[in-house]
C-alpha cells in the first residue's frame, strides 16, 4: 500500500513511496539523531570520543552497503507474496431455516472470521507492549498504539465476548440481536457513552489522553470485568469464557445520577501512566 512521503523529512515530495519505504526513511532519520546524541555526549571526555570513533567505524560501512546496495536490490527484486483469499458465503442471517448446508458454511466463515479478528488483537497487543516496555517510564508516544489496540479490543468483546468456546455462528447472530434491541431500549444510556467518546477523541486530539476512559479502578484492570480485582492482567484477551459484561445492566444510569455510587472505580483512574 502506498503512502504519502510527506510525513517523513528527506522524502521527495513528488514521489510516492512504499510502506517499507518510509519506515526505512524513518529508521535513518531516528539512527542519525542516535548517533547526533552520542557525539554530544562523547565531547570533552577521550574515552568516550575514542569509543564513538570506533564504533562510527565498525557502523559506517555495514549501513553503507545496506542502503546502496541491500535495499536498492530489495526494491528492484521482491519475493512475491500470496494471500489466500477466501471466497465469501451467505451469513447465516441469508440461510433458510432448514438449509443445513448454508448454516455449516456460515458457522465455518464465522470460525475464521474469528480467529483472523483474534491474531489482529494479539498483534495489536504486542506491539502497545513492546512501545511500553521501550518508552516506560515515558508512555506518550505509545498514546496511538494504545488506543487502536483498546478500541479493537472494545470491538472485538462486542462481536465475540460471552459468548464462550462452544459458540457457534447463531449465538453471535442472537447476540447480536439481542444487543440492537438493549440499545433501543436504552437510548440515554447510548446517548451518554456517545457523549463520551467523542468527548475523549476531542481531548486525544489536543495531545490529552486519560487511559482511564478505557480502563477503570485499578492500573490495567479490564472494564468489560465488573469485578473485584482477584487477577493482575496486561490486558485481558476476550477470546473464550468471558464473565458477564456487567452485573447491573443500569451501572451506566446509576454512575451518571448517583455520584456516590461506584466512587471506588469512578470516572477517572487512580493509578496514572502519564
Amino acid at each position: 500500500m502506498a503512502a504519502s512521503p510527506e510525513t517523513i523529512d528527506g522524502a521527495p515530495k513528488d514521489v510516492t513511496l512504499s510502506a517499507a519505504q518510509l519506515r526505512r526513511l524513518q529508521d535513518r532519520k531516528e539512527w542519525a539523531a542516535f548517533w547526533q546524541i552520542r557525539k554530544i555526549e562523547a565531547e570533552g571526555k577521550i574515552a568516550d570520543t575514542f569509543q564513538y570513533y570506533a564504533h562510527r567505524l565498525v557502523d559506517w560501512p555495514a549501513t553503507w552497503v545496506r542502503e546502496n546496495i541491500v535495499e536498492p536490490l530489495h526494491d528492484r527484486k521482491k519475493l512475491l507474496y500470496y494471500h489466500r483469499k477466501l471466497n465469501r458465503v451467505p451469513t447465516i442471517d441469508e440461510c433458510g431455516v432448514n438449509d443445513r448446508t448454508c448454516f455449516f458454511e456460515a458457522n465455518e466463515q464465522y470460525r475464521l472470521d474469528k480467529l483472523v479478528d483474534s491474531y489482529i488483537l494479539q498483534i495489536l497487543k504486542e506491539r502497545a507492549d513492546r512501545c511500553m516496555n521501550y518508552h516506560n517510564p515515558y508512555f506518550k508516544p505509545c498514546v496511538p498504539i494504545i488506543e487502536d489496540m483498546e478500541e479493537s479490543e472494545l470491538n472485538f468483546f462486542i462481536k465475540y465476548g460471552e459468548l464462550g468456546s462452544e459458540a457457534d455462528v447463531r449465538d453471535v447472530y442472537m447476540k447480536q440481536k439481542h444487543r440492537l434491541i438493549w440499545e433501543r431500549r436504552h437510548p440515554e444510556i447510548m446517548a451518554e457513552r456517545e457523549r463520551a467518546y467523542i468527548e475523549h477523541k476531542e481531548k486525544l486530539a489536543k495531545g490529552d489522553f486519560d487511559y482511564s476512559f478505557w480502563k477503570k479502578g485499578m492500573f490495567f484492570q479490564d472494564k468489560k470485568n465488573y469485578e473485584p480485582p482477584y487477577e493482575f492482567f496486561l490486558s485481558k484477551s476476550t477470546l473464550e469464557a468471558d464473565k458477564p459484561l456487567s452485573k447491573d445492566w443500569d451501572y451506566y444510569k446509576k454512575v451518571a445520577q448517583d455520584p456516590e455510587f461506584d466512587k471506588e472505580q469512578g470516572k477517572t483512574s487512580a493509578y496514572k501512566i502519564f
